[in-house]
C-alpha cells in the first residue's frame, strides 16, 4: 500500500508540472480525509456566489467501482475538471486536474453560461474575470496527456476511456455511483474499440468507401450523432481526428504530410461556427486522410523509390535534378532512373513536374499567393516555363486558372 502511494505521489508530482508547464492548468491530490473541496476549481464557485457553502460541495463514490476510473466533470459554468481515481471504496485517492475552459469567452457563449448558471448581476464582472483568466486548452489534449503520464506510472490508465459526468450546480455535488455504469462501460468500451480499428483499417489503406461506412457505425455506436453541444462535437471531432492522425504515423507516408493535415483540420473544426457543419466535418475528415494516403502512400514500391517520392515532396522548392538526386541517395543515376520508372510507371521527370502542379492547385485553392509566387515555392524560377508546364497539364495557364471561379476550374 505505502509502494501504491508512494506511486502515486510521483506520478502526481510529474503531472502537475507538466499540465502547469504546457498549458498553466492547476493540479490537486486528494487524500481521505478530504479537505477543502474549493482546492478543486480553484475557488472560483467560492468567488462567484455569495451563499457558496463548501461543506455542501461533496463527491462520491461507489465502494463497488473499479480500482482505476476516470471521470471528466462538465460544469455548466463553462469549465472542466477531470478526476482520476486510484483505489476502489468510497475513500480512494484521486488527482484533480482543473479547472480549465475548451472554448473562446465570446459574448454569446459568456451569456449562455451566465444564463445556465443563474449568476447574481452583482458578480458577472467577477465571473467574467475569472473566467478571462482561466487557462483554455482542448479538452482531449488534456485527456491525452492525462494517460500518457499516469499510464507510465499505472499501465491500466493507459486504455481508460473516461466517463463524462455533469456536476450539479444546484446540489453541488457529482455523484460517483458506477454500479451500472461500469457494467455498460465494459461492453461500451469493447463496441468502442472493435468499431474505430475496422474504420482506421479502413481508412489506413485510403478505402474511402468502406472507410466512410465503418465511420458512420463507429459514430453511431459511440452516440456521438447524438451530440447537441457544439463544444463537445467540437471535442469529439478533434478525438476523431487525434485517432486518424495517430493511424496515418504508423503508414509509409513521411509524417510531415500527416502532422500538416492534422494540425489544418484541427484548425478547421476550432474555427467552425455552425453545428450543421461540424456534423459534415467527420466525412470531410474521413476523405482528406483517405485522400492524402491515395496521394503519398506507395505500397507496391521499393524503399529507395518511397523514399525518393517523399524526398521530391519535401523539397519541391529546392533542385531535383536526376544528378543531385542520385548524389542524395548515392545511387547510380540510371539505376535510380530505371528503378524508379520501372516501379511507378512513369519517369521522374514526369513524376517531378506532376507533383509540383498539384501542389500548385492546392497552393491557388487555399492561399491567396500570386501566380509568381507559387510558381517560386513549387520550385519553377522561370514564370513562362511554369506557366507551360501548368498548362500542359491543367489545360490553361495558371494566371487563368487562379482567376477562375470554383466551377470554371472544374472545366478548366
Amino acid at each position: 500500500m505505502e509502494q501504491n502511494k508512494s506511486t502515486i505521489l510521483n506520478c502526481y508530482e510529474l503531472l502537475k508540472h507538466v499540465l502547469l508547464d504546457a498549458f498553466k492548468v492547476p493540479t490537486v491530490l486528494f487524500r481521505p480525509p478530504y479537505k477543502d473541496f474549493t482546492k478543486i476549481d480553484q475557488g472560483m464557485r467560492a468567488a462567484v456566489w455569495s451563499n457558496y457553502n463548501d461543506q455542501n460541495t461533496k463527491i462520491h463514490f461507489s465502494d463497488t467501482s473499479k480500482q482505476y476510473r476516470m471521470y471528466i466533470i462538465k460544469s455548466n459554468l463553462g469549465f472542466y475538471n477531470i478526476l482520476a481515481i486510484f483505489g476502489s471504496g468510497t475513500k480512494p485517492d484521486f488527482i484533480s486536474v482543473g479547472p480549465f475552459r475548451d472554448e473562446e469567452l465570446s459574448p454569446a457563449y459568456f451569456t449562455h453560461i451566465l444564463k445556465e448558471s443563474h449568476i447574481a448581476p452583482s458578480d458577472i464582472q467577477k465571473m467574467k474575470y475569472i473566467y478571462e483568466r482561466m487557462p483554455m486548452v482542448q479538452l482531449d489534449t488534456v485527456v491525452n496527456v492525462m494517460k500518457h503520464i499516469i499510464g507510465s506510472f499505472v499501465e491500466t490508465f493507459r486504455d481508460i476511456i473516461p466517463d463524462m459526468l455533469q456536476y450539479s450546480e444546484q446540489n453541488r455535488t457529482v455523484d460517483v455511483n458506477r454500479d451500472v455504469l461500469d457494467d455498460y462501460s465494459i461492453e461500451f468500451a469493447e463496441t468502442y474499440q472493435k468499431s474505430l480499428f475496422k474504420f482506421l483499417s479502413f481508412l489506413k489503406t485510403g478505402d474511402t468507401v468502406n472507410a466512410k461506412k465503418a465511420l458512420q457505425d463507429f459514430l453511431d455506436k459511440t452516440v456521438m450523432t447524438d451530440t447537441k453541444s457544439m463544444r463537445d462535437y467540437k471535442a469529439a471531432l478533434q478525438t476523431l481526428n487525434d485517432y486518424c492522425h495517430m493511424a496515418l504515423l504508423h503508414t509509409d507516408i513521411h509524417p510531415l504530410h500527416v502532422i500538416k493535415l492534422a494540425g489544418s483540420v484541427r484548425m478547421k473544426i476550432e474555427n467552425m461556427t455552425s453545428l450543421t457543419k461540424l456534423k459534415q466535418m467527420a466525412n470531410e475528415i474521413c476523405h482528406k486522410y483517405c485522400l492524402l494516403i491515395k496521394n503519398y502512400a506507395n505500397p507496391d514500391s521499393s524503399r529507395l523509390t518511397k523514399d525518393v517520392i517523399t524526398y521530391i515532396q519535401l523539397h519541391l522548392d529546392e533542385e531535383l535534378s536526376l544528378r543531385h538526386l542520385a548524389d542524395h541517395f548515392q545511387r547510380n543515376a540510371s539505376v535510380l532512373s530505371n528503378t524508379f520508372s520501372k516501379e511507378t510507371g512513369q519517369t521522374l521527370t514526369k513524376f517531378i513536374h506532376q507533383t509540383r502542379i498539384q501542389e500548385s492547385i492546392r497552393l491557388f485553392n487555399t492561399t491567396d499567393l500570386s501566380v509568381s509566387e507559387v510558381a517560386m515555392i513549387v520550385g519553377y524560377q522561370d514564370f513562362s516555363y511554369f506557366s507551360k508546364v501548368f498548362s500542359k497539364n491543367v489545360g490553361c495557364s495558371p494566371r487563368a486558372y487562379k482567376s477562375a471561379g470554383i466551377y470554371a476550374k472544374k472545366n478548366c
